[in-house]
């Protein structure tokens, strides 16, 4: 009887284990500052960028410094000719009116977006200034999830971005549904913009923690990411940054996670 019990309780859990497992959804994201579509010798070629997130093959791509109609890329529509040369669909958030056109952050998604919305981030008199984007992705099971492109300050005195990180903070504390922050932080992991408020509500999906990023000719320092919100269940699969030293002067980061 006793026996019979155990194989019953076992049978049981091997069942869950493969509905759940079943219904998990992985995620291929990418992060990627594309540097306006100007690469390290100079060249605006957006085919290049494009050539690196197909080969990537995310899911979704969180992107920064994409132009919009500036004179500067010869007024093309940056975010719309990505995802027409990787067939997704797009998202833009402007930070600012620049040069005749719009300077921003952007998201391509291969999955339906179901809503959007920008956070208009604190900036100081003199610095740009900085959103973030964020679509609702629909996946399969009626699961869906946010995703957030970042692009914080990049001056030297981190005040900016503790002021940034904290209307993050603000607006996805009070946010139930799963979600992931990818992008530009400009901080890196030692900052008290990452430690005491970003890693408060989100995970790294960096094992090492300390991948270098940037620049992307010899990385020295780590300040793009992708992370994932805390008190959900996410299992990190696979990280890496890209060895990819000429389409930008970042190297993309691909994370692999599941939902469950």
């Amino acid at each position: 009887m006793c026996k019979l019990f155990f194989f019953f309780l076992f049978f049981l859990t091997a069942v869950f284990i493969t509905v759940n497992d079943a219904q998990a959804q992985t995620i291929r994201v990418l992060a990627y500052n594309i540097h306006h579509g100007e690469d390290v010798n100079g060249k605006l070629n957006l085919q290049q960028i494009a050539d690196v997130i197909n080969k990537a093959n995310p899911d979704v791509v969180a992107l920064e410094e994409v132009d919009s109609m500036t004179n500067r890329t010869n007024k093309v529509d940056q975010l719309k000719e990505l995802a027409a040369l990787t067939n997704m669909q797009y998202f833009y958030g402007k930070n600012m009116d620049y040069d005749g056109g719009g300077y921003g952050v952007g998201i391509l998604t291969k999955w339906p977006i179901t809503r959007t919305f920008t956070t208009r981030l604190p900036n100081f008199p003199q610095s740009e200034p900085r959103v973030a984007a964020t679509v609702e992705v629909q996946l399969k099971d009626n699961k869906s999830f946010l995703f957030t492109a970042i692009h914080l300050d990049y001056v030297r005195n981190p005040a900016e971005r503790i002021a940034q990180a904290k209307k993050l903070q603000e607006v996805f504390f009070a946010i139930d549904t799963p979600s992931i922050l990818a992008g530009d932080f400009n901080a890196q992991p030692d900052e008290t913009a990452m430690k005491d408020i970003i890693f408060s509500m989100y995970d790294e999906t960096d094992f090492t923690g300390h991948s270098l990023s940037f620049p992307s000719d010899e990385p020295k320092i780590k300040i793009d990411y992708v992370l994932v919100s805390k008190n959900h269940h996410w299992e990190k699969q696979h990280y890496e940054v890209i060895d990819e030293k000429v389409a930008s002067d970042h190297r993309p980061v691909l994370s692999v996670v599941q939902l469950k």
